[in-house]
Parts: structure tokens; C-alpha cells; sequence
């Protein structure tokens, strides 16, 4: 029974995930920029596992974002980052006791994976180093890290306990 439940909440979260990713409702998004979904379904996930599992989750849902997006630039690297410091996190704090400490992790995370891609895509388009550029990353960087601030305390907590239930 208990291994059904988690083959359900997995494939809840494959099935989910990018069909938010695709089409996230717009009362979900700032300015037209949707929550960053894959720090939100990684830090549940990391905060319960060990650093090895975390870190081949956060590879395998990097490559499965990437697969969406047309471009050079990759999630890996900081999802790989957020996923080791996540998992140390949790395994020295076995418990979370206010939700929104969600929040804030999530606000740092998408703060780093907005980070990342921005410098990505500086190393890999050095003619892109324009003020208009610029501008524009740092605006859909600070709507991207709010809305996933506030999204990610209910749907990382719900995970979060389902993922308890679970085991």
C-alpha cells in the first residue's frame, strides 16, 4: 500500500510538473513570469533525502526541464548546487517548523537559478552586455524569485507532507 502511494505521488509530480512549466495559469505569474517550478519540486524532495540522492534527482529534473527549453543555457548546475545544500540542510534539521522557511529556501534557491542563467548566458553571448539586457534579467529575475516565494510554501509543504505520509 505504502509503495503505491509513493509510485502515485511520483507520478503525480512527473505528470505536474511540466504541465506547469508549459502552462502556468496567469493569476500564477508577475509581469508574465511563472514561479520557478523545479525549485519548488526539488526542495521537498531534497530536504528529505541524502545528499547522493538529492544530487541525482536534481540532475535527472534538470535534464527533464531542459528538455523544454530551447536554448544553451542549463538548469543542472544550480539545481545540482541547491539540491547538495538543501540535503545537508535537511539531514541536520530533521524538522521544519514554520512553513515558510519553505519560502525562504525557495526564494534563495530561485534566486540562485535565476543568477545562474543570467550568467550563462553572459559567458555564452558576450555581445548580450547591453544596459537593455541587463535591465530586462534583473526584472524577470526579482518577479520569478517573489512569486515563487509565495507559491512555494504551499505546494513544496503539501509535497512535503505527502512525502512524509509516504514513507
Amino acid at each position: 500500500m505504502i509503495k503505491n502511494k509513493k509510485k502515485i505521488l511520483i507520478f503525480f509530480t512527473l505528470i505536474c510538473l511540466p504541465i506547469l512549466v508549459i502552462s502556468t495559469p496567469d493569476w500564477l505569474k508577475i509581469n508574465g513570469t511563472s514561479p520557478c517550478w523545479p525549485v519548488i519540486f526539488l526542495l521537498p524532495f531534497s530536504l528529505k533525502n541524502t545528499p547522493k540522492r538529492s544530487a541525482i534527482v536534481s540532475i535527472i529534473l534538470g535534464g527533464f526541464i531542459d528538455s523544454f527549453i530551447v536554448s544553451d543555457i542549463s538548469y543542472i548546475p544550480s539545481l545540482l548546487i541547491l539540491s547538495l545544500f538543501w540535503s545537508q540542510y535537511g539531514l541536520h534539521n530533521k524538522k521544519i517548523e514554520f512553513f515558510l522557511n519553505l519560502g525562504l529556501m525557495a526564494i534563495f534557491g530561485a534566486g540562485l537559478v535565476g543568477l545562474s542563467m543570467w550568467v550563462q548566458k553572459i559567458i555564452l553571448y558576450g555581445f548580450l552586455r547591453n544596459n537593455w539586457f541587463h535591465t530586462w534579467s534583473l526584472s524577470v529575475l526579482i518577479s520569478e524569485v517573489i512569486i515563487t516565494g509565495l507559491v512555494a510554501p504551499f505546494v513544496s509543504s503539501w509535497l512535503l507532507l505527502a512525502y512524509k505520509k509516504t514513507n
